[in-house]
């Protein structure tokens, strides 16, 4: 879901206090996105020009101009082009603008000088002189093609608006902190949501506070160093894993405008859009994963992994769980390559106050890493180390070893 760029974002700032301006679907609102949707439903096999030009006077005249070009930035997504022209604009171009200033000044004076030019291409390209017309500049915006429009009701509409003008929010926000109640006391709940914490690569802290009550901790783009930006779109592509729970709430310290405000969040301050939350691991490690149960038979890769209880206050999910078929014991494999060197410090030191895990936990690790050394030395639990992708030769081995 694409976000709202800074100049169409709608908020409010009270003095310490940001408010998102979501919409509602009211008659006035669900009329002014039908007529957009209008626009975008026609759009296929015409041009992106043709379709701003249909678009504009939408919002030149009106006063919710920023609104209505936000639904248009989130419609935009949505379209599909023509990403394959009949021959490259650019070498057509350099080829019709090199026999054009071979012309002739007197020849300039026929107006059939560029027709002659076209069709001399067409013949050499075997391309139709009509579809050279509409490649020559094929590669600007206003001149591509649109194939496709995945359409959606205007309510479906308002509801990616309303989303994605909170994900694109949280994207400046230097700490989130959310409270959660999950339904059961099973593993189920928490386990999805540490498996989306860790999908988007998040650094975070979580405490159990009473029974199936949680508090987590997520650091904000500003506590992550060198990819800030890369980071602040993965928490926002987080926020929607909060909506999978009926009872939560969330604070956010947010920097907008050169402030800091504080933005408050709640289930129900939106109606969010349909959204499937399947639960995932990193690619890396999903990678590494497929590739060890292909190289060795013997091993059973599955996602059924522990939570481990980290001390009163954090717990630990690793990434997936091999299992000899042959001994039938276990390890879980836990990747570690995009860490923050000091939250791995933590862990580490978390990790070698186990009692009961560390014979059958394997860690892989990046070298990139400054990991402290006295905190490898007291972890008990095996380590794989890789430079740039983990090689799942060592890790088999690793297993192997303490499987048998």
């Amino acid at each position: 879901m694409a976000l709202i760029p800074k100049d169409l974002q709608r908020f409010r700032i009270d003095g310490t206090t940001v408010t998102p301006q979501y919409i509602r679907p009211t008659a006035t609102v669900l009329q002014t996105a039908e007529q957009i949707l209008d626009c975008f439903r026609i759009s296929p096999q015409d041009t992106y020009g043709a379709l701003t030009d249909a678009l504009e006077p939408l919002y030149f005249e009106s006063q919710r101009h920023r609104l209505i070009r936000g639904l248009i930035h989130i419609l935009e997504d949505r379209l599909t082009f023509d990403e394959s022209p009949a021959i490259s604009p650019v070498e057509l171009r350099k080829t019709l603008f090199e026999r054009a200033g071979k012309i002739r000044a007197d020849e300039y004076e026929s107006l059939t000088w560029r027709s002659q030019i076209l069709s001399q291409v067409a013949h050499e390209t075997g391309i139709d002189a009509q579809d050279i017309e509409a490649c020559l500049y094929a590669d600007l915006k206003s001149e591509r093609r649109i194939t496709a429009f995945e359409d959606l009701t205007p309510e479906h509409l308002i509801a990616l608006y309303n989303m994605a003008l909170a994900k694109s929010l949280l994207a400046y926000a230097r700490s989130l902190v959310f409270t959660i109640v999950f339904d059961t006391e099973s593993s189920q709940g928490i386990r999805r949501l540490f498996q989306h914490l860790r999908f988007f690569n998040l650094l975070f802290d979580a405490r159990p506070i009473v029974e199936s009550t949680w508090q987590f901790t997520v650091d904000g783009p500003s506590a992550v160093l060198p990819q800030p930006q890369k980071y602040a779109t993965e928490l926002a592509s987080f926020l929607p894993s909060l909506f999978a729970f009926s009872s939560w709430h969330a604070t956010a310290n947010v920097t907008l405008d050169g402030k800091q405000v504080t933005w408050q969040l709640k289930p129900n301050d939106f109606e969010p859009p349909p959204m499937v939350f399947p639960e995932r691991i990193p690619v890396e490690a999903n990678q590494l994963a497929s590739r060890i149960q292909e190289l060795d038979p013997t091993l059973h890769v599955h996602r059924q992994t522990p939570i481990v209880p980290m001390g009163p206050q954090c717990i630990w999910i690793p990434d997936f769980t091999i299992q000899n078929t042959v001994t039938q014991k276990e390890v879980h494999v836990e990747v570690l390559g995009v860490w923050r060197a000091d939250y791995l410090n933590r862990r580490l030191t978390q990790l070698a106050q186990l009692k009961s895990y560390p014979n059958n936990f394997i860690l892989v690790l990046s070298d990139k890493l400054k990991i402290d050394a006295e905190s490898m030395q007291k972890t008990l639990i095996p380590v794989v180390t890789f430079k740039r992708t983990p090689r799942p030769q060592d890790l088999i081995a690793m297993a192997q070893k303490l499987t048998r």
